[in-house]
């Protein structure tokens, strides 16, 4: 027998030997192998029933999961129209922003400048109320002055009233008694053409030796009389006027005693604030005497 046909034989009964316990064993699975088969396909069955449900379950969150994405996207759309909206609105408030913080800037510099103003018109209004403050006191006191010129300028007035009487009495006594000098150069006149020429001035007993030449006033001046001192053939009278009020040795003085003529002062000696002068003309019985407190004056001219 060939080799070959022996190694086939031995190896046909070592598969018989081997396949029968297979076999045996298949025979004794096939029930399990059934068994596991309809619960595998029960399996498979359910799987499919499950993969069915979940397909339509799928299917179904597939359709929700898209008209979701529909809304999102449509809210998404309408975000991004409000987003744009929103960046319109804000690039105009960041445009209005700018121009209120211009303005804001603008107000800033005009609060300076109004603080300014109005420190100004304050220290303007402080001084104004000081100025109209002083100006009232000036007022005021002008409004006295005004009272006290007004009653000194009636006073004035009255007194000018009284001086020109006086004036008009002295006049009218002045012409009475240059009247009384012409009669009495007359009886003189006439004295010396009868008994003759009078003795000097220097021969006659008691003459006076300080007998000065009568010189115009150059001004005109009004003072009282401080001192009467009598003698046996003069009177002297001493007033409170001197140099220094322009007095001069020579001048006619006129004394009065208020609106009444007492007699004339011819000067003699001057001092810086007195003087002294002869009293000429006085008639004590007709006019009164001099005294102490009577009133001298000079006039221009005279």
């Amino acid at each position: 027998m060939h080799i070959l046909t022996k190694i086939f034989i031995v190896l046909t009964s070592l598969l018989s030997v081997a396949l029968v316990p297979l076999v045996m064993l298949n025979t004794a699975s096939d029930e399990t192998w059934k068994t596991k088969y309809s619960d595998e396909s029960a399996k498979v069955k359910a799987a499919e029933f499950a993969k069915d449900a979940a397909q339509r379950l799928q299917d179904s969150a597939v359709s929700s999961a898209a008209e979701e994405a529909g809304t999102l996207r449509a809210q998404v759309e309408g975000l991004k129209s409000e987003l744009n909206a929103a960046r319109d609105a804000e690039l105009k408030v960041a445009s209005v922003l700018a121009g209120l913080r211009g303005e804001l800037d603008v107000l800033k510099s005009s609060n300076r400048v109004l603080a300014e103003s109005n420190k100004i018109g304050s220290e303007t209004t402080s001084l104004f109320s000081k100025e109209l403050s002083d100006l009232r006191d000036r007022l005021v006191n002008a409004q006295k002055d005004n009272v006290r010129l007004d009653e000194a300028v009636a006073t004035l007035t009255s007194e000018n009233e009284v001086f020109k009487a006086s004036i008009r009495q002295l006049k009218e006594e002045l012409k009475q008694t240059r009247d009384e000098k012409d009669r009495a150069q007359a009886r003189v006149t006439q004295f010396v053409a009868t008994v003759g020429d009078l003795p000097s001035a220097s021969a006659a007993p008691g003459a006076t030796r300080d007998v000065v030449a009568k010189v115009p006033a150059d001004r005109s001046i009004s003072a009282s009389i401080v001192g009467v001192t009598r003698g046996a053939d003069r009177t002297l009278a001493e007033i409170n006027a001197g140099s220094r009020d322009g007095v001069q040795p020579g001048w006619s003085m006129m004394i009065a005693d208020g609106n009444r003529f007492i007699g004339n002062l011819r000067i003699t000696h001057v001092d810086v604030n007195r003087s002294v002068g002869a009293v000429e003309l006085e008639d004590p019985s007709a006019r009164g005497e001099v005294k102490a407190g009577l009133r001298v004056m000079s006039r221009k001219g005279e």
